[in-house]
């Protein structure tokens, strides 16, 4: 029984690695079979094992439809054989995050870089940005935001000038000056997270609304979703809590599947296909669909830990 089920474990450890592999089999195959002098047999059979890995996942891959990737601004439908890209995500989003950016650098500026003396380096790039910032502040009226959101803005930005103004002056960076003047933006930065939010959501789902309706009833069933999106906000991810509300999913799962720092869609693609593999190898030898989504070795793991002796 322990030899079975070592047997097991071994087969399984070599297949959590075949995900590292994207060539195709017939490419792994040939290249297996041209070295005439093989060093090892073992590596030999590796090489095999995740070869054919690669193409089942290639093949399962192929047989999943329809599928939405979110890639930035952009949500692209692939259905069909046929690819719709389409910019979901307004303007007005960005237009409103780049005005709340401006504390965040400030911040940067002085109470992340620490207290003390402001020195030339400092004070040369706060001069820049300040050009910047008045830069856009010309530019924005232009952009048809309503009055009330323009006028939160300048809520930002005037306060923002006076503080960089007032560090140019004294050339010294204090933390309580900082803080002070973080608060006194805060109310108006909160609103532009809200409406920010909002312009993203509205957007989101205006686009797949749309979809949903040219989708079969069958197809909007097992539509697969893909979010390409950086690691810190990946909790509570604003897109993952829209596309899980609309699918009647509870967050990231096989139908919501978020690809970590990976920006290219042919990456992101092959992840959903090893998801898709995986939960059938997972039913298969544990009966536990999620089971290959954690560490294959986090039971025993944790079992043997407990054993282990630490001074």
């Amino acid at each position: 029984m322990l030899k079975a089920r070592k047997s097991l474990l071994c087969f399984l450890l070599g297949l959590t690695a075949l995900v590292l592999v994207s060539a195709p089999f017939e490419t792994r195959r040939d290249a297996i079979a041209a070295d005439a002098a093989p060093t090892d047999a073992l590596v030999q059979l590796n090489d095999y094992s995740r070869a054919i890995y690669a193409q089942a996942r290639k093949t399962t891959l192929e047989k999943t439809s329809p599928i939405v990737l979110l890639e930035g601004d952009n949500l692209v439908l692939l259905r069909q054989g046929k690819r719709t890209d389409v910019k979901a995500v307004p303007e007005l989003y960005h237009q409103l995050k780049t005005v709340a950016h401006i504390p965040l650098a400030l911040f940067a500026f002085t109470i992340g870089q620490g207290e003390g003396d402001l020195g030339e380096q400092r004070a040369g790039e706060l001069k820049k940005y300040r050009a910047l910032i008045e830069s856009a502040a010309k530019d924005l009226p232009k952009r048809g935001l309503p009055d009330l959101m323009l006028k939160r803005q300048n809520r930002i930005i005037e306060p923002s000038l006076a503080f960089i103004d007032a560090l140019l002056a004294s050339k010294k960076v204090r933390r309580d000056e900082a803080l002070k003047y973080i608060q006194g933006v805060k109310p108006a930065v909160l609103e532009n997270m809200y409406d920010a939010a909002k312009s993203e959501l509205d957007g989101l789902h205006k686009q797949m609304t749309a979809w949903k309706a040219e989708l079969t009833p069958e197809e909007w069933k097992s539509l697969k979703i893909v979010i390409m999106g950086a690691p810190l906000p990946r909790k509570g991810n604003l897109a993952v809590q829209y596309f899980a509300r609309l699918l009647g999913e509870p967050g990231e799962s096989f139908r919501i599947v978020y690809t970590e720092s990976v920006y290219d869609e042919e990456r992101a693609l092959r992840l959903l296909g090893t998801s898709e593999l995986d939960r059938g190898v997972a039913i298969a030898f544990f009966d536990e669909p999620t089971r290959m989504h954690r560490d294959l070795l986090a039971d025993v793991a944790t079992e043997y830990i407990q054993k282990m002796k630490f001074e």
